[in-house]
């Protein structure tokens, strides 16, 4: 009788290339649970308390810590050593007063960066759908899975939305337009950040062209590799602080 289903085990060698793991130095890692970020961009916890963030020596010792509610995700705490932590989530040690916002390098790959804790009460989500919703009212769709639902007529799919956390209250909206401050996420280009120049438009089934410039140089991304940071400046901190 055939299989039904996918695997649940995963191979380093055939581990998505988001994930900033040796290949050769142990023959399984762990697979994601489902949950707000896709498989292949997202880190499980375990992993990210062992093998990043090394907190942990053994899979068993991270395991402990997730089930004692000592790892705090966008301010909710997580029990299951598989959940899956993507771009922009905060991660939250209270035991070792540490914060993390989930990044990318040069190559794509998803990292931890260490952030003061005033930066852990809020998180950046980018618009990907935008609905009426009974009452006549708006939903926005965020790149991480969540909803909310009010007052939205103004802002549009592509746009940033700055909420806070855990509560989920939008505190404001960075536009996607020119002159505000973005990064790539994905392409060439990835982890790049400049300033927006000009978003070119193209009719048909291709996606739009924007180029962004930093220092004089200007590079360019798939409108649906850019991720508004702030307007004039980031709203984040995009190295290790502290």
């Amino acid at each position: 009788m055939a299989k039904k289903g996918s695997s649940r085990h995963l191979k380093r060698y055939a581990a998505p290339r988001t994930l900033k793991l040796p290949r050769k130095s142990a023959v399984w890692t762990m697979k994601p649970a489902p949950g707000p970020h896709p498989a292949d961009r997202a880190i499980p916890l375990r992993v990210l308390l062992r093998d990043y963030l090394a907190v942990a020596r053994t899979a068993r010792e991270a395991d402990g810590a997730i089930s004692r509610g000592e790892v705090l995700v966008d301010g909710k705490v997580r029990r299951a050593s598989g959940f899956p932590v993507g771009f922009m989530d905060v991660v939250h040690l209270p035991a070792l007063d540490a914060c993390y916002r989930i990044l990318l390098d040069h190559l794509g790959r998803l990292i931890p960066v260490k952030i003061v804790p005033s930066e852990a009460s809020f998180k950046l989500c980018k618009i990907i759908r935008k609905q009426y919703v009974k009452g006549k009212k708006i939903q926005l769709t965020f790149h991480d899975g969540r909803n909310v639902v009010g007052d939205f007529l103004d802002y549009k799919i592509g746009d940033v939305v700055k909420i806070s956390l855990p509560e989920q209250k939008v505190l404001e909206r960075l536009p996607f337009k020119v002159g505000s401050i973005a990064m790539v996420t994905g392409g060439s280009n990835v982890s790049k950040v400049g300033k927006i120049a000009e978003i070119k438009t193209i009719f048909g089934p291709q996606p739009n062209i924007v180029t962004l410039e930093n220092d004089g140089v200007t590079f360019q991304a798939p409108e649906h590799y850019i991720f508004v940071l702030g307007r004039e400046k980031p709203a984040i901190s995009l190295s290790v602080s502290g």
